[in-house]
């Protein structure tokens, strides 16, 4: 257990957040897009999915069902856990990038949900970089930031901006031959989402087991997302993310989570440990 030494074990979390949230507060200038649009079109658009696969990438869900169940669990909220606005610089090549879009919009959507709003303004600005470098914040509001100021205190108003948002995103990649993208970017929420309610059920001080729940009831999505990484089994970047996100599985046997099925504490620290090291590999 290993990772939990990286936090209090009063602490507790969550967030199942699948989504890509991207904010446009202020739009690159045409310079600045011709170099973003020359980035979008290094990467691979040679595979293309099949109408099945994509199907299931255009229907993948939104996350803030899940988070309502988790809000349900009694997990709560640690900006500490998230993956740290100081680090987006950090990401330089394509692939890192894409996937922490993924895991900020996961951290994004866990903010907005439980009304941090100074921590939202954090990740919108890590998630409005992100998508920048990779030519495609574009597409977005760019009053975004003031409409977000202007409902910081009406949270059903926030959650269907990011909602928007999503579908949209959604939309845009695929109609412009970017599911590679859309895929690196979904990994990285999903990813990210499990390590942020593995962290809560491992550190919760009170029962643990609703939490769990949580987690188990992801494994069709799981098997959703992996089905779809299958596809790309020909290009070796995205191969390599498809053997990191298989490593996930044992998550889901039955010997670890399964709805209505108690799970030890050293399973549950275990659970945070795979699911933890799956995510270093995409944030460090």
């Amino acid at each position: 257990m290993k990772m939990l030494k990286k936090i209090s074990s009063s602490r507790t979390l969550a967030s199942l957040c699948i989504v890509f949230i991207l904010a446009g507060c202020n739009g690159p200038s045409d310079q600045n897009r011709i170099v973003n649009e020359a980035v979008a079109d290094s990467i691979n658009r040679e595979i293309s999915l099949s109408p099945e696969s994509q199907l299931l990438l255009n229907n993948f869900p939104t996350p803030f069902e899940v988070t309502a169940l988790l809000i349900k669990a009694k997990a709560g909220y640690s900006f500490d856990i998230a993956n740290t606005p100081d680090w987006v610089d950090n990401y330089n090549t394509e692939m890192s990038k894409a996937l922490n879009l993924g895991v900020y919009s996961a951290d994004l959507c866990y903010s907005v949900t439980y009304k941090r709003i100074d921590e939202t303004n954090k990740f919108l600005a890590c998630t409005n970089k992100l998508a920048d470098e990779l030519g495609i914040a574009g597409i977005y509001d760019k009053t975004l930031m003031d409409k977000f100021k202007k409902n910081d205190n009406n949270n059903e108003e926030m959650i269907a901006l990011v909602k928007n948002l999503f579908r949209n995103s959604n939309d845009f990649l695929s109609k412009n031959n970017r599911t590679q993208v859309a895929v690196m970017v979904v990994s990285g929420a999903f990813t990210e989402g499990i390590f942020l309610a593995a962290s809560a059920a491992a550190t919760s001080v009170f029962d643990n087991s609703q939490i769990l729940a949580v987690i188990a009831a992801q494994k069709e999505n799981y098997e959703k997302l992996t089905a779809i990484l299958s596809a790309y089994n020909s290009d070796p970047k995205m191969k390599s993310l498809a053997d990191d996100m298989a490593t996930l599985k044992p998550i889901w046997i039955p010997v670890a989570v399964a709805p209505g099925k108690k799970v030890s504490r050293e399973q549950a620290e275990k659970i945070f440990d795979l699911a933890g090291s799956v995510r270093d590999k995409m944030v460090k």
